[in-house]
């Protein structure tokens, strides 16, 4: 009995204990306060015109600014890929009007690029608003357009200091002295200026051989960064012929004529170029009896046909006054130029005429005039070239050049130090090269004895011991 009273007692006890933390319990998690309303303050009272709809708040991100690159293609005007390009039309204007007081935008050629900053017209979808514009067309000189604070496009202009490298080529030839040079790196630029001045003692189509040798030395321009570089000025070049070694030295005259002079100070330029264009051959000489490939009868060829690529660029002989350029009968598009009472050239079957060319207009040696093609009567693209004399064709062949003029005094001493001092260059730089190949020769060697030290490690099995 006195058991039956303690376990009662316990029981009622434990309902008692239990029902006071349940109360607890409840009396804590119904009137305290949520982390909610304890952290957040109430909410301001904001009048109903003040409220923005659904999606009117638009990102900083989605308006911008952009960053934008166009690309000048064949046809293509400045107005025209900014119009394109879904910038403002009344900006567009704005931007040409204040370019053409600095800078004539149609002398932008293909290739070139224009960077801009936009940011997108709010107020009309899909319109560009110019922040910024900025090109560089040619490799000294930089072109910015901005809106300054007062909302309004000013100009600048910076001109880029430029550094001056002096480089050195030299190899065989064996296709072609264009195609030789050209896988040493030399620009064309470089190799158009070594042909012109050769071109008045050297038949660049009979003269060479395979395993001639050619040699250069010439200056590059490059932005301080070294991202842009542009080709200078051909400062030396040799050629190694079978039966002779011929040297052009860059001089310049107290008078600030400019030209190439062999190692005894005597001019290279004479009369007139032996050939007018580079890298061709000759497909048909100077004869009075040939039979005609399109007419079929036989007549005086009085000329040279020299067979080319379409688009070659042809060069004026020497210095003149063009007397015609225009189209002239089976000659196609036909360009004559008067050299001196005596001496004219002509140029017949062009594709077109170089820019602006016409007659009455001065040309001077070595000037670009024209571009091969088969206008005319020919049967396919080249370059018919002739001599005349006083009215009459004869075989360029046949003349001989006015002999060259000499340096001499003063100049000639003069000539002879930036002579020694080329020749110096020329052998230093090929020295430099040629250490730095056999250094990543004997890199390159190493590196390989390590890989075959490897691999005999890692695949010779280990000697098995019995």
């Amino acid at each position: 009995m006195l058991k039956r009273a303690v376990i009662l007692r316990l029981i009622v006890g434990t309902f008692f204990i239990l029902a006071a933390f349940s109360y607890a319990f409840y009396d804590f998690f119904t009137h305290r306060p949520s982390s909610i309303e304890r952290v957040l303050p109430p909410l301001p009272n904001i009048p109903d015109d003040q409220i923005c709809k659904e999606g009117a708040i638009k990102s900083d991100e989605e308006k911008g600014p952009y960053d934008l690159t166009l690309t000048i293609t064949k046809g293509d005007t400045l107005l025209s890929i900014l119009v394109d390009a879904q910038i403002d039309k009344k900006q567009a204007h704005e931007i040409i009007a204040l370019l053409k007081k600095h800078f004539d935008p149609t002398s932008l050629k293909p290739q070139h690029e224009i960077y801009l900053t936009y940011i997108k017209d709010e107020e009309t979808p899909g319109n560009r608003l110019v922040e910024s514009l900025y090109f560089r067309p040619v490799i000294d000189k930089e072109y910015w357009i901005s809106l300054d604070k007062n909302g309004k496009f000013v100009f600048e202009k910076n001109d880029i200091k430029l550094n001056k490298i002096t480089r050195e080529a030299r190899g065989k030839i064996n296709d072609s002295l264009y195609a030789d040079a050209g896988k040493q790196g030399v620009p064309t630029k470089i190799l158009h200026q070594m042909i012109q001045a050769f071109s008045y003692d050297v038949d660049f189509q009979r003269s060479f051989q395979p395993g001639d040798e050619f040699g250069l030395l010439y200056d590059m321009r490059a932005d301080e960064d070294g991202v842009r570089e542009e080709a200078g000025e051909l400062l030396y070049a040799t050629l190694s012929l079978k039966n002779k070694k011929l040297h052009l030295y860059n001089f310049k005259l107290k008078n600030g004529a400019q030209g190439f002079y062999n190692q005894h100070g005597e001019s290279v330029k004479k009369g007139l170029l032996r050939t007018p264009i580079d890298g061709a051959r000759i497909s048909s000489r100077f004869c009075k009896n040939r039979k005609h490939p399109i007419l079929g009868y036989t007549r005086a060829h009085k000329g040279i046909d020299f067979a080319a690529p379409m688009g070659t660029p042809i060069m004026a002989s020497g210095d003149g006054v063009v007397a015609r350029a225009s189209p002239y009968a089976g000659y196609g598009n036909y360009i004559r130029i008067k050299h001196n009472k005596e001496f004219s050239t002509a140029y017949a079957h062009l594709s077109r005429f170089a820019k602006g060319l016409r007659a009455g207009k001065s040309v001077k040696q070595g000037q670009i005039i024209g571009y091969v093609g088969s206008t005319g009567s020919a049967t396919g693209p080249h370059l018919h070239y002739e001599l005349i004399r006083h009215n009459i064709q004869i075989d360029p062949a046949s003349v001989k050049m006015m002999p060259a003029a000499k340096l001499a005094g003063k100049e000639l001493q003069d000539f002879k130090s930036i002579k020694d001092l080329i020749n110096r260059q020329y052998h230093e730089l090929y020295l430099a090269k040629m250490a730095q190949t056999e250094m990543s020769s004997d890199t390159e060697e190493e590196e390989d004895e390590d890989e075959a030290r490897e691999i005999f490690i890692t695949e010779t099995p280990a000697d098995e011991s019995p």
